[in-house]
């Protein structure tokens, strides 16, 4: 008898305690926004929601959620036209030629190193700068000291450490960084580093449904959401890489996945089989799949609704929840501090005066679009892999670094290409050009300090070069590079064999050249360089007389340069070139050229230049003249408008607008003016006037131009016309 009356009192008190209630929501790359339409239609049945224990891309909406965002955002977020972008960025900087002046650049959109241990410059084929750009913005003000029982609603995100393959329940710290370990999909997002030493790789690979963790920690009823509960069946989809990578996903995690089912209340299965990890521009047919799943489920819903009230003695369902993230306040940045997340400790470390400006300012939306827009420039100037910002206590902006040391070897490769319309061509009205580059070292060779160099560029000319390097390092000033490389290069060599020029000869020109410089590398900003060179040129055409050049020289140059790229928001770029040779006569050229750019606010900004050039080299060359159109030059004028001697000075507004893919795109408008000789060397074959700025011309120009800076390059679209009347339309890669 008095076992009887405690089992009834224990049932009854247990039947007057208030649910728990959890929602569980599991990983599946894109798939995983699918929760958003299951937390709607929890909220639209009345259901308290008392904790959330995420896995993946479970970990992220459910963060956001339990962080004070609604559902209405979450759907905002989900259906951003650039939100693919976030999730496809490169792991590495994309490599510019950054130590000479006036060299054309190009990034390398194909990068592949290899050490001793292995092929790779980075533990994954994607990287999260954008990502945690992202995160930076979003968790904002939520210090990463906060106890997530803290949140709006309790939360817990599930990760795997990579060296013991044990769970890693986050409850505390950043919340940023804990999502982030959990998204670490393997091969596809690097291993993220753990406050205590830890890597951590997606929660997937452990628990991928975690319904019994959210038993553990006290949840009576739990709701939960698997958005990999079906495989795909059909063969002929299994013919690309992101779809065989969702369904090894799903293959690794539907077992545990599918033996915690039973554990859960009610268990959402959405179909999304044919749904790959990164289909992010499907979101609005994942969405209507999920409230297909929700409203098939709509019934069990309320009978569980019902269920909660009756135990807890409510008569009113539970209204959804507010903006409460959005009524937080906006912390005050008080200090600076730097972290490096690196595995090896980074040998270009950032001090926190880089960020001086932002101290005593609220980390509101303005001063994260600015301090995006900076840490996306720090990030190319130190070479990182990611740099990144969150808050912590006590208004400290903590700056999270993060790079990948550096490979033995490397092979990369990169492309320009243009092509337009223009007045100023030669015997012609159109053009196109393309170049496609390579260049790979070797660091190391046989044992020693030397570096072995090829470098290899196909298109208007073909190239091929090998050289050694050795470097001498000065940890007091900086490292001196020697650099010994022979080289060969065939095709539009020629003034004749212009690749713009409508009745061009055939570009067979050859050069072989051996050249000997000292490279000096000063800081991270300067580079001072001595080359000294001999050239055998062998011309196609005997227009210009002789056919056969050999000449040699000196030159000097120095390149100071904080503008990284053609949309850095500030900066400065100064080029000096003085050189002395010897053909048929005494050669010699100097250039100089400085550009600064200065931000306006953090969508516009202005830019100054000017340029001086006076080349005094073999006349027959394409490279002994300078070029005073396209871009950098004079609105109106195409590829090749070549002089001899040019002076021009221009002035520039730039406008950050939209973003493509998670990339930004950028207005410009630019005037530009100068005065330049009147020598023309495609429609004279004589002699040049050897006075500086024989018989002057000038023009100014105007040009409009849009472009962003992508993955595979600088993409540029412009317009432009002078006052004389020539007019330029193109659109280019660099």
């Amino acid at each position: 008898m008095k076992r009887l009356l405690c089992v009834l009192l224990i049932a009854t008190i247990s039947f007057s305690l208030p649910a728990k209630v959890a929602l569980v929501l599991s990983g599946g790359g894109a798939r995983g926004l699918a929760h958003i339409a299951i937390i709607e239609a929890v909220e639209e049945a009345g259901i308290p929601i008392d904790l959330v224990v995420g896995t993946s891309m479970g970990a992220l909406i459910g963060g956001l959620y339990s962080a004070g965002y609604t559902t209405a955002q979450l759907r905002s977020l989900a259906l951003r036209p650039d939100l693919l972008g976030f999730f496809t960025q490169s792991p590495l900087v994309a490599n510019r030629n950054r130590g000479k002046a006036f060299a054309p650049t190009w990034e390398h959109t194909f990068s592949l190193g290899f050490t001793e241990t292995g092929i790779g410059d980075a533990p994954a084929l994607l990287g999260d700068q954008r990502i945690m750009e992202l995160f930076g913005l979003l968790f904002a003000k939520i210090p990463n000291t906060i106890d997530f029982d803290d949140l709006s609603i309790p939360f817990r995100a599930i990760s795997t450490d990579v060296v013991s393959s044990e769970p890693v329940i986050h409850d505390h710290g950043s919340l940023g960084r804990a999502i982030r370990s959990s998204i670490a999909i393997p091969m596809i997002f690097s291993p993220f580093p753990s406050d205590d030493g830890r890597l951590l790789l997606d929660g997937g690979l452990v628990d991928n449904l975690p319904i019994q963790v959210a038993r553990d920690l006290g949840a009576t009823i739990v709701i939960a959401s698997d958005v990999n509960a079906e495989m795909v069946d059909d063969r002929a989809q299994l013919e690309s890489l992101s779809a065989i990578a969702m369904q090894t996903v799903t293959i690794a995690t539907r077992a545990k996945a599918r033996s915690q089912y039973e554990a859960a209340d009610l268990l959402f299965e959405i179909p999304l089989k044919e749904i790959t990890v990164l289909d992010f521009a499907r979101a609005a047919q994942i969405l209507e799949r999920s409230e297909q799943a929700a409203e098939q489920k709509r019934d069990e819903l309320r009978h569980l609704a019902d269920q909660i009230r009756q135990s807890e003695g409510a008569a009113l369902p539970v209204p959804p929840q507010s903006d409460r993230y959005d009524r937080l306040p906006d912390p005050i940045i008080r200090r600076v501090e730097v972290v490096d997340l690196s595995t090896v400790a980074e040998k270009r470390p950032l001090e926190p005066s880089a960020f001086a400006q932002f101290i005593g300012r609220p980390l509101d939306e303005k001063s994260s679009r600015e301090l995006n827009m900076l840490v996306r420039e720090l990030r190319i100037t130190k070479g990182l892999s990611t740099l990144s910002y969150e808050m912590g206590a006590h208004g400290t902006l903590v700056i999270l670094m993060r790079g990948y040391g550096r490979p033995n070897g490397q092979i990369n490769m990169g492309f320009t290409s243009d092509m337009g319309f223009s007045t100023t061509l030669v015997k012609a009205s159109t053009w196109y050009r393309a170049d496609a580059y390579l260049d790979a070292f070797v660091k190391e060779v046989f044992a020693t300090p030397l570096t072995l160099t090829i470098a290899a560029q196909l298109g208007s000319t073909s190239l091929m070069e090998i050289g050694i390097n050795y470097p001498f390092s000065f940890a007091q000033w900086g490292a001196i590079d020697i650099d010994l490389t022979l080289g060969y290069s065939v095709g539009a060599q020629s003034i004749r064999a212009s690749s713009v020029r409508g009745d061009r000869t055939p570009p067979l020109d050859r050069i072989v050249k051996p050249t000997l410089a000292i490279a000096l590398d000063i800081g991270e900003r300067t580079w001072l360089r001595l080359d000294g060179y001999y050239k055998l040129v062998f011309l196609h055409e005997n227009t210009y007389s002789p056919a056969f050049i050999p000449y040699g020289g000196f030159i000097a140059s120095l390149l100071y340069n904080t503008l990284e790229n053609r949309f850095s928001s500030q900066g400065i770029r100064l080029e000096m070139l003085a050189g002395i040779g010897f053909s048929s006569h005494l050669d010699w050229q100097a250039r100089l050229s400085f550009k600064h750019k200065v931000a306006i606010t953090v969508d516009d900004s202005l830019r100054y230049d000017l340029s001086l050039s006076l080349l005094r080299m073999p006349p027959q060359l394409l490279d002994s003249y300078v070029e005073i159109g396209l871009l950098e030059g004079v609105g109106g004028y195409g590829p090749l408008a070549i002089k001899r001697d040019s002076a021009l000075l221009g002035l520039a507004w730039q406008h950050r607008m939209w973003e493509v893919l998670g990339y930004p795109t950028y207005a410009t408008f630019a005037i530009r003016g100068g005065l330049w000789d009147g020598y023309d060397p495609y429609r004279s074959a004589g002699a040049a006037p050897p006075s500086l700025f024989a018989d002057p011309q000038w023009n100014v120009g105007f040009t409009l131009s849009i472009g962003f800076d992508a993955p595979i390059g600088e993409v540029v679209a412009s317009v432009g016309a002078s006052v004389s009347g020539e007019v330029t339309a193109m659109i280019g890669i660099h």
